[in-house]
């Protein structure tokens, strides 16, 4: 009776620790923006969402007071064009995704008026952590 006992808190113990380094696995391989997950200007904003299957989702909202033409531009950290596009209207607000592998993306918002200019950098790490036990 005793020795079983003995081998059920072991399992116990294994099963918190696997649970331990799978919560800590799965919080450290998140997105990040430069300082967070949201970053304001005085009439722009990006969000990033979530990353899932190799794409980075996030959220641009644009308030457009005047409701004319602005474009958005998805640069890479080289200064390569992801996408590239034109729009119009007042409240702008569209989810966008781009391959987790780019690491770091430039934002531009541009309109007659001047430009917002977002940098969303992401960021994948791997904890993995071994015990050794004396038996």
């Amino acid at each position: 009776m005793k020795t079983i006992m003995l081998k059920a808190f072991s399992l116990v113990k294994k099963t918190a620790f696997m649970l331990l380094v799978l919560s800590i696995t799965y919080v450290s391989a998140t997105a990040n923006t430069t300082d967070s997950t949201r970053v304001d200007d005085e009439n722009a904003s990006v969000l990033c969402l979530k990353m899932e299957e190799g794409q980075v989702y996030f959220n641009i909202k644009y308030e457009n007071a005047d409701g004319g033409r602005f474009d958005i531009l998805v640069n890479d950290i080289n200064g390569d064009n992801l996408y590239r596009s034109t729009f119009s209207g007042k409240n702008f607000n569209r989810v966008f995704r781009a391959p987790v592998e780019n690491g770091k993306l430039v934002i531009i918002i541009r309109d007659t008026n001047g430009s917002h200019k977002f940098e969303l950098t992401t960021e994948s790490k791997m904890v993995q952590e071994i015990l050794v036990k004396r038996m």
